[in-house]
């Protein structure tokens, strides 16, 4: 006869998967934001994209924006708890990105295939990554 396993040790094993699972979420989340940020500034050299746009161009709001993410998904990754109200930002940053090459009329006068792609690509990139990671379960378990 085998011996059978005590149902509370599955759960408690459950329970720290579960446990380790909201510690890396902002982990993640955070390491995401701060590629994506760092795509944003190289970007302009990297796809060779031109001064586009009436007003303020798509290159200096790629390289600003750039900077935000990088800031935003560094603090996740030095300190989760204190981090917990910069969560809602990079979803905020990614609807910007989606809207920018439209308001600021990247493609007014040349036009600018590339960086509208790019930062419609980099918005539904941080969208997806802060809405699919669970980061409201994690900023519940942390204030515990």
């Amino acid at each position: 006869m085998k011996p059978r396993r005590p149902k509370a040790i599955t759960s408690d094993r459950s329970d720290s998967e579960a446990d380790e699972t909201s510690r890396l979420a902002p982990a993640v989340a955070g390491a995401c934001t701060f590629l994506a940020g760092v795509w944003l500034i190289l970007s302009p050299f990297v796809l060779d994209h031109e001064y586009t746009g009436g007003g303020f161009d798509g290159h200096w709001n790629d390289v600003l924006v750039g900077i935000a993410l990088i800031a935003i998904g560094s603090a996740p990754l030095v300190e989760p708890r204190a981090a917990s109200w910069w969560f809602s930002v990079p979803p905020i940053l990614g609807l910007w990105l989606l809207v920018a090459p439209f308001v600021l009329e990247y493609n007014d006068g040349m036009p600018a295939p590339g960086i509208t792609t790019s930062d419609i690509a980099v918005g539904v990139f941080l969208l997806l990554i802060w809405y699919v990671i669970p980061t409201s379960r994690v900023s519940h378990s942390r204030g515990q």
